[in-house]
């Protein structure tokens, strides 16, 4: 109310405006019509100083931000951060630090306007202002007189501290630190400080949060990058296939961090899918993981989207296998409960929780398959499928340069056996010495159990046991074997592959082939010209499909028999 005249003055406590009469005026407009016409505006001490505080504050704010926005540099928005506030808030000292879970400390982060010995201190524990954050208070302001008892009051006393402001630096809900400013008096803050100075914190924890996120993405990149240096290196220096494969599997966890790997080849010959490397896992785990069954569909493993008469050969719980089949990843995040895992007990006694699974592919074929597994449930990123897929290129590129070289090995030594043998005949008659050799080097070379070979006697057209190796004298002598199919075909001057031994029927003693150990048969006509003088057989220990270059060398092989033979019946005619 304003006393004019000894009458009291009606004035609007909102908008300031005077009542006169029935009007409401504006103090310019009242003054007019008391007869004032010179009026002129100012602007009093406490009203200056607080919007010179805002803009200076609103300054001080829009630095931080551009800074935060064009700068991934944490310590340098950080260091602007605490300067800003000393000179804006006309403070001490200036100090962030942040939340070491581990060590439940406060660790500094960044610092202004104290001394070396006293930011260097040592680690602060969890203290009151911390437990004030955690309870949701804004602000916590300690006067250091207050607690002369304190472990830091005689650091503080020595600094020329007095007063202490604690803001928390929040992220969302959490708490990730404590931004301090440092009085050397007693020091009351006003509500825009308060506002000022939560702001600043608000984006420090914001700060801090895009440097980590940043910090993490880059450090992942570096070791995604390391590792493949280590791998290409190891391509370009080694042959040795299992070396790398073994390379890839630990290599992986330690880059995106999973329990453990392995890596499953598809067995060109059997067509079956076979363990390479693991890592991370148990033996006992490894061995019960069907995988294998999974992947046994016949010929599907390449052609099941050319090919839709496949896809009878599979299962209901079979159907994850389309996904790898179709040569895109596969991802399980609950290996416990998903549908398409078949060893649930297994899965689950290993710990295993979620499981990725990358298709290894050599000339756009699918050769294998990378499993990644987790002990706990996750997903996994885009860039951990890039990288981990990338690898899988890697495995293919590095099967191929081994089959190449395997291929490359293989054709030489053929060679060199054939050239060894050839030369042995022109040195000797005793083609009982030629046989013996051509049997033992035969499974040296071709990876087989053993090998025989049986002539045909002139006299009596019967097949006779000539040379051997690799067998026991039971099996040899378990009776005569002219009369199966196998060797029939192969006495006609055709070769023949027997995939498994133990049940074909063209082989007439099956039981003794079970017990003796052996799966696969090739049998390989001796001829000379054109008339077949015996047979050469070659056995395996595992089931085996030979390859036409295989058997190509076994022919080659015979022929060289067959020509020993004869040169040794000519020597003994004459």
């Amino acid at each position: 109310m304003l006393a004019t005249e000894k009458q009291l003055t009606l004035t609007c406590g909102w908008c300031k405006k005077i009542k006169n009469g029935d009007t409401w005026q504006t103090i310019e407009e009242f003054l007019n019509s008391l007869g004032y016409a010179d009026i002129t505006h100012g602007m009093c001490g406490e009203c200056s100083e607080k919007i010179f505080q805002k803009r200076v504050y609103l300054e001080s704010y829009q630095n931080i931000c551009k800074a935060i926005s064009s700068s991934i540099a944490l310590d340098e928005v950080l260091n602007l951060i605490v300067t800003n506030i000393v000179r804006v808030m006309n403070v001490k000292a200036c100090l962030l630090r942040l939340i070491n879970k581990k060590s439940r400390t406060l660790d500094v982060a960044a610092s202004f306007g104290l001394s070396d010995d006293y930011v260097n201190k040592g680690a602060v524990t969890f203290d009151q202002s911390l437990e004030d954050a955690m309870s949701g208070k804004p602000v916590s302001i300690y006067d250091v007189a207050d607690d002369k008892n304190s472990i830091y009051f005689h650091a503080a006393n020595k600094e020329g501290i007095r007063s202490i402001m604690s803001v928390p630096l929040r992220f969302k809900d959490d708490i990730i630190g404590i931004m301090r400013m440092y009085t050397a008096e007693p020091r009351n803050y006003s509500d825009e400080d308060m506002k000022f100075v939560s702001a600043i914190a608000e984006q420090a924890a914001m700060a801090i949060m895009n440097a980590k996120e940043f910090e993490t993405i880059v450090s992942k990149e570096k070791e995604y990058l390391r590792v493949f240096q280590e791998i290409s290196k190891a391509l370009s220096s080694s042959l040795n296939l299992e070396e790398i494969l073994n390379m890839i599997v630990r290599k992986i966890p330690e880059a995106i961090q999973v329990k453990g790997a392995t890596i499953k080849l598809i067995d060109e010959k059997t067509k079956k899918i076979k363990l390479a490397a693991s890592y991370g896992l148990n033996n006992d785990f490894l061995a019960k993981d069907p995988t294998g069954k999974e992947l046994n569909i016949m010929e599907a493993l390449n052609h099941l989207y050319s090919q839709a008469s496949m896809l009878p050969f599979l299962k209901d719980k079979d159907m994850n296998i389309l996904e790898e089949l179709n040569y895109k990843p596969v991802f399980i995040y609950d290996a416990t409960t998903d549908p398409r895992v078949l060893n649930k007990k297994d899965i689950i006694e290993e710990g295993i929780k979620s499981i990725l699974s990358v298709p290894i592919l050599a000339r756009g074929k699918l050769i294998g398959v990378i499993k990644l597994f987790t002990g706990w449930l996750r997903n996994f990123t885009q860039k951990e499928v890039a990288f981990t897929t990338s690898l899988a290129e890697q495995c293919g590129l590095a099967i191929v340069n081994a089959t190449m070289y395997e291929k490359q090995y293989k054709e030489v030594t053929y060679l060199k056996t054939l050239q060894e043998i050839t030369k042995l005949r022109t040195k000797t008659t005793d083609f009982s010495q030629v046989l013996n050799r051509i049997v033992t080097r035969l499974p040296e070379i071709m990876n087989t159990k053993a090998a025989t070979i049986r002539l045909l006697n002139p006299k009596t057209q019967r097949l006779e046991l000539a040379a051997a190796s690799g067998l026991s004298d039971e099996y040899l002598s378990r009776g005569s074997v002219e009369f199966e199919e196998n060797i029939k075909t192969a006495l006609k001057g055709e070769p023949v592959a027997i995939y498994d031994a133990a049940s074909d029927a063209r082989i007439h003693f099956n039981k003794e082939a079970q017990r003796e150990g052996i799966k696969s048969i090739l049998a390989i006509p001796l001829i000379l010209y054109n008339d077949t003088i015996g047979v050469l057989r070659l056995l395996t220990s595992e089931l085996r499909v030979f390859t036409s270059d295989e058997i190509d060398f076994a022919m080659a092989l015979a022929e060289e028999a067959a020509i020993v033979i004869e040169n040794a019946r000519l020597q003994n005619k004459i």
